[in-house]
């Protein structure tokens, strides 16, 4: 059930902050012009990157706040962490998604859908990687193949059966069956070099076909980085020379630097949106333009846990929850409570979907109180584990206050980027719940009911041990989970989505608290800012005026 994770975290997690390590060692790019590892046109390891606003009387400069560095720069392996931003300036992809849903082709120019599970993809012409071998069909094919063997990683598209090279731009994939979400999760799958791939150099030496080149790599610090000259980029280059990625572990020394006037891009905290707006430096665009996204507690009902076989126990868990503090404390308001255990915003969501079960009911401490003593809770003390992320943090912390109000004692563990996900995948080191969140590629209900049910399956969260709905077990949920993305017919998928809703609500196997909003801050003085549907800023369009 692995399988499904990185397609999920490839867009769900570009905004999501999370506490990271002190520095490291710097990382310089090999220069030495070996011919597959080549990094043209970057500066000498002697001259990092400009990090100042000013050259030559002019803007050319741009610094970017990021709070999530896995320690390399191969986009594989930044699947998840919002370093992946920094590699998208040096790679490329075959196509976006713009907020408003319209498909932009950049390395591809088109898709033939011979068939629901046959795609022709034309590839453009003319591409050329950093160290000046040319992108083709091959490249595609070997990147795709990379992405769905990466090593410790789930596959990205589990459903791939097969790809074959048409002609130099054209390639074949085949897939096992039709899946909903494969159109819009592909826009995290960059492109690399097939000749010179070199999996030990590839983390710290990027070749990409994106108009800029690393100059300097510190990790858990910062990644700089320059344009190439333009006979080396296939595209009009961006007006922008320099971009500088600043890591800040902290969303009050986000804050801060963007009203010292240290960064001009950043995903703003939501408690800080009305200071940054009222300094006069910022704007900052608020909308749901990442994929639509909850802020969940899920539970784990492994046998490791205390909720395994007590569904009681987790219903009086949701119904203790004061979700309204939730969203005025650790979001400021911004957002709504959450009406399903996925976000409203999903472009299929009907109101027969809203307020079942304890989400229609909602806060009720009184009667969490009662249920919590009738599922033997009262008393004993539980682990919640966050990702570390601001917002979670105060999430688990107000979820605490609550729980205490009816006996119930927590003990909260916050983690880091580098660690949360081996623990939430992980039944024996997951606690009893953690502080998570949903989301979707394609923004259907379908994707986050199922999915983020085999999500769940596939890690720590409720690998075993489900009490049955009524009318519904815990085998044929799986089953249904398991094709539901693959379901084109909408009356068919609309009838699925509501016999998921009610297993996953019955069950409540998580809990979804508020439908989550994204702030993005820019610089005044920038033009031609724009985010793409998964949340990722197009630093390319951006210029000082």
């Amino acid at each position: 059930m692995k399988k499904v994770l990185a397609l999920l975290l490839a867009f769900v997690m570009v905004l999501s902050l999370a506490a990271c390590g002190g520095g490291g060692e710097a990382a310089k790019p090999d220069n030495s012009g070996s011919a597959d590892n080549s990094t043209s046109n970057t500066t000498p390891d002697s001259a990092p990157a400009d990090t100042s606003n000013e050259s030559s009387g002019a803007k050319d400069t741009l610094n970017v706040a990021f709070s999530q560095d896995r320690g390399t720069l191969d986009p594989c392996y930044c699947i998840g962490y919002d370093v992946l931003n920094a590699c998208r300036n040096m790679y490329e992809g075959l196509w976006e998604w713009t907020a408003d849903g319209q498909q932009e082709w950049i390395l591809a120019t088109g898709i033939d859908f011979v068939s629901d599970t046959c795609w022709h993809i034309h590839l453009r012409e003319g591409v050329k990687f950093t160290n000046g071998n040319p992108f083709t069909a091959e490249d595609a094919m070997f990147s795709i193949d990379k992405a769905n063997h990466r090593t410790g990683e789930p596959d990205y598209l589990p459903y791939l059966d097969s790809m074959q090279v048409i002609d130099e731009y054209t390639l074949e994939l085949n897939f096992t069956q039709y899946d909903l979400s494969y159109i819009y999760s592909m826009p995290s799958l960059m492109m690399f070099d097939a000749e010179s791939y070199d999996e030990d150099k590839i983390a710290l030496n990027p070749n990409g076909t994106g108009p800029y080149v690393l100059t300097n790599y510190v990790v858990n610090s910062e990644v700089n980085m320059t344009l190439k000259d333009a006979a080396d980029y296939w595209g009009e280059l961006p007006a922008i020379k320099n971009i500088n990625f600043k890591l800040f572990t902290e969303s009050s020394q986000i804050t801060n630097a963007i009203v010292t006037g240290q960064i001009d891009v950043a995903t703003v905290p939501l408690t800080d949106v009305e200071y940054v707006q009222d300094s006069g430096i910022f704007n900052v665009d608020i909308g749901n333009a990442t994929y639509s996204m909850t802020r969940a507690l899920y539970f784990n009902t492994s046998e490791y846990s205390q909720f395994a076989n007590n569904v009681k126990a987790r219903q009086a868990i949701a119904m203790a929850i004061d979700t309204q503090a939730i969203l005025d404390i650790a979001y400021n308001g911004y957002g709504a409570v959450s009406a399903l255990p996925c976000s409203s915003q999903c472009i299929d969501v009907v109101d027969s979907l809203k307020g079942y079960g304890v989400y229609g009911t909602g806060y009720d401490p009184e009667g969490a109180k009662a249920l919590a003593e009738e599922a033997g809770i009262v008393g004993k003390t539980f682990t919640m584990n966050t990702n570390g992320t601001s917002d979670a943090i105060a999430t688990a912390e107000l979820i605490q206050i609550d729980l205490e109000a009816i006996g119930v004692h927590v003990e909260i563990n916050n983690l880091d980027a580098g660690s949360w996900l081996s623990y939430a995948f992980d039944p024996q080191k997951a606690g009893d719940f953690f502080v998570d969140f949903t989301s979707e590629p394609s923004g259907t209900v379908c994707q986050a009911l199922s999915c983020w049910y085999l999500y769940a399956l596939g890690g720590g969260y409720i690998t075993s041990n489900l009490e049955d709905c009524p009318d519904l077990t815990n085998a044929q949920m799986l089953e249904l989970s398991n094709k539901a993305m693959s379901v084109a017919d909408e009356g068919e998928r609309a009838k699925n989505n509501e016999i998921m809703n009610k297993f996953v609500t019955d069950n409540m196997l998580w809990y979804s608290l508020v439908d989550q909003v994204s702030a993005i801050g820019y610089a005044k003085a920038l033009n031609g800012f724009r985010i793409f549907m998964a949340g990722n800023v197009d630093y390319k369009s951006l210029s000082w005026n």
